[in-house]
């Protein structure tokens, strides 16, 4: 644990192993018996006052070494690096009041699972993402203004549409709750592809270049092309609102509309409000 708090520190007694200026890195007893982590927790609501992580979030990661036996896949640790970074951009959300606010707000009533499942649950809700996704990238593949225009507009009709369905067919209004993780973890997202970019562009440390390659490796980044990694932009590949969410940022960056000193700060401030002012 780094820089736990004192609730933390009451609680489970952690040894001190390696202290410098402004950090503090704790070993401690396990804090549940689930055997894989790599998630940020946050606790919040007077029933949860008591809870080490109340109202400051924690961030919960296996090392590389279990996280490779669950995830078969995961062959460097620059990979697993890039997991760890994702759920550490979630700590750096809800270190913002106004962040949390909004998430207690709008995301409590279903959880992500819960969008997850209507995507894969229903055809038509699935169809009309990956359409909406599909106006997204054709947005960003196109240099002309005129076309990205109608690529947004019918990209919102699309997904006013899908609300609207959802709420007649299956009795739930899902934007609120959808508008927050797509923010939230279409910015995480995009955290992992900026990791990507800069791997692929370094070279392993001296001290490392002995190591087994099979553990430190930047060979898979050497070839990194965002074109051909799929899981972080197509719908079909990934969690629909990752790649929506992710997207939408590559067509901010595209356009050089400014959002980074905006998001999380501003209440209420979504990917999707940001969308709909920025692009007319």
């Amino acid at each position: 644990m780094a820089n736990p708090l004192k609730r933390f520190m009451d609680e489970y007694k952690p040894e001190l192993v390696y202290e410098n200026e402004g950090l503090k890195i704790y070993k401690s007893v396990l804090v549940d018996s689930v055997p894989f982590h790599m998630a940020a927790n946050l606790s919040f609501g007077d029933d949860d006052s008591t809870a080490y992580n109340y109202d400051s979030p924690y961030l919960n990661c296996s090392s590389f070494e279990i996280a490779r036996n669950v995830i078969p896949d995961l062959n460097s640790t620059e990979e697993w690096m890039t997991m760890l970074v994702h759920e550490y951009f979630h700590g750096f959300q809800f270190k913002h009041k106004s962040f949390i606010d909004y998430f207690q707000k709008n995301a409590m009533n279903l959880s992500s699972r819960d969008l997850k499942k209507l995507y894969f649950s229903n055809k038509w809700f699935k169809e009309i993402v990956d359409k909406e996704n599909d106006l997204l990238l054709k947005a960003i593949a196109s240099d002309d203004k005129k076309v990205i225009r109608e690529c947004v507009n019918k990209f919102f009709e699309l997904r006013d549409k899908r609300r609207a369905l959802a709420v007649e067919r299956l009795k739930l209004d899902i934007k609120s709750v959808e508008e927050t993780y797509e923010t939230m973890e279409g910015t995480a997202r995009y955290i992992e592809f900026s990791l990507y970019g800069k791997f692929a562009k370094m070279e392993p440390d001296a001290k490392l270049a002995k190591c087994d390659t099979s553990y430190c490796s930047f060979a898979k980044f050497k070839d990194f092309d965002i074109n051909n990694d799929q899981w972080l932009f197509d719908t079909k590949k990934t969690t629909y609102f990752y790649a929506t969410g992710y997207n939408i940022l590559r067509l901010f960056d595209k356009l050089g509309i400014e959002y980074k000193s905006r998001l999380f700060k501003e209440k209420g401030l979504s990917l999707e409000k940001l969308l709909k002012t920025s692009v007319k």
